[in-house]
C-alpha cells in the first residue's frame, strides 16, 4: 500500500478553479531579476503547506489568496512531486495538474 502525503493549499472556491492551479510562471512570466535562487526555483511550482494551520496562517495574512483551505492526499509514486522550500511547512508541488486535481480530498471553510 502506497504512503499518502497530505498537503494544504489556499483557494477561493471549492473545488478550486482552473486558474488556481497556475504557477507564478504562468501568472506573471519570469521571476524578478533580483529574486533569490530559492524563489526562482519555486516560481514554476504550486505552493502548498504540510499542515492546515500553516495554510490558514498565510490565508489570514494574505486574504487576497482566498478564504478556503483545501487538502490534497497525494500517494507516493504519483505524477506529482513535492519539495520542501521557502520556510517552515512550505512545499513546492510539481507535476501533472490533471492528475493533481484528482487528489483533492477535503475543504475547510473557516479561515
Amino acid at each position: 500500500m502506497a504512503t499518502v502525503r497530505s498537503f494544504y493549499r489556499i483557494a477561493r472556491v471549492f473545488p478550486p478553479a482552473d486558474e488556481e492551479y497556475w504557477t507564478l510562471q504562468e501568472r506573471r512570466g519570469d521571476p524578478p531579476e533580483n529574486a533569490s535562487g530559492e524563489v526562482r526555483r519555486s516560481w514554476d511550482a504550486l505552493s502548498a503547506f504540510d499542515s492546515e494551520a500553516g495554510a490558514r496562517r498565510v490565508a489570514r495574512a494574505r486574504s487576497r489568496l482566498g478564504t478556503l483551505i483545501v487538502r490534497y492526499d497525494i500517494p507516493e509514486g504519483a505524477a506529482v512531486t513535492w519539495e520542501k522550500t521557502l520556510g517552515p511547512g512550505h512545499y513546492d508541488l510539481r507535476g501533472d495538474v490533471v492528475e493533481f486535481k484528482t487528489y483533492l480530498a477535503d475543504v475547510v471553510v473557516d479561515v
